[in-house]
């Protein structure tokens, strides 16, 4: 969710280089609302300028009481849609039908994951048999280590968004490459960047909305009365390259079962 308070905040996540090191300068800039910051922004005083904040579930997190009357100090653009979770099985299951087990990368810091990884348990029986599961850390090693651990089968992933996988996204997309995970993303940047696909909201439309609600809490309206907004723009990125790369080691694995299939036959008889 894109908040809109105002108040004065100086948290700020800095985006870091590839792996997840720290790159001394931040391109991009994100503001979560996980945890003591969300807090902060409910308990800001008199408004003076707008600080837009990064959440998912703005009801069952506590900032607001409902869309359509949120109270308080805030408002905003809701950034994940329940719905997503049976979009993003749905096309694991298209596009690599072959696999056994679904699990969701998540970061093990941010609590507002859990209303995703429970819309994705409700709607998997609908897809997989096998039950998902969720494996994550907070840095890169985690992450690597893993990743690692559960390629081991043929599985899928679903990588969720939040601070974390996005900060370590290039070190999560490697491991996933290097396995040949097919692995689905939350924003259409990870496919650009070599993630197999992405499907999601499309994070520039939540702010330019968020501009028409600035200009009208600056002219006098009180954030607390205007609804908290839904995406209305989804996007799905396949990496055409990537899923080439996919395809052929798929079908390697293929042909090596089906030889050495032949040689026992050959054996048996």
């Amino acid at each position: 969710m894109l908040l809109l308070s105002f108040g004065a905040l100086d948290h700020r996540m800095i985006g870091r280089g590839r792996g997840g090191e720290s790159s001394g300068k931040s391109a991009r800039t994100w503001r979560w609302a996980d945890g003591p910051l969300g807090r902060a922004v409910q308990r800001t005083g008199r408004y003076r300028n707008p600080n837009p904040v990064r959440a998912f579930d703005p009801v069952g997190a506590g900032f607001v009481e409902s869309l359509a009357r949120p109270g308080g100090n805030i408002t905003g653009f809701v950034s994940f849609e329940y719905s997503m979770a049976g979009k993003w099985l749905e096309t694991l299951k298209l596009i690599a039908p072959h696999i056994v087990r679904i699990a969701g990368i998540r970061d093990l810091a941010s609590p507002s994951e859990m209303g995703m990884l429970g819309a994705i348990q409700a709607v998997m029986p609908a897809f997989f048999a096998m039950p998902f599961i969720a494996i994550g850390g907070g840095d890169a090693v985690d992450f690597d280590r893993v990743i690692e651990e559960y390629a081991r089968e043929p599985n899928g992933l679903i990588i969720l968004p939040s601070p974390n996988t996005l900060v370590h996204r290039r070190v999560i997309m490697a491991q996933a490459a290097r396995h040949r995970l097919p692995a689905i993303y939350p924003y259409g940047f990870f496919a650009r960047e070599g993630g197999l696909i992405s499907y999601g909201i499309v994070p520039s439309d939540n702010f330019r909305r968020a501009a028409a609600y600035v200009d009208r809490i600056l002219k006098g309206a009180r954030p607390g009365e205007l609804p908290v907004q839904v995406p209305t723009k989804f996007e799905l990125v396949i990496n055409l390259k990537t899923k080439e790369a996919y395809r052929k080691k798929i079908l390697r694995k293929a042909h090596i079962r089906e030889s050495r299939q032949k040689n026992r036959r050959l054996f048996q008889i």
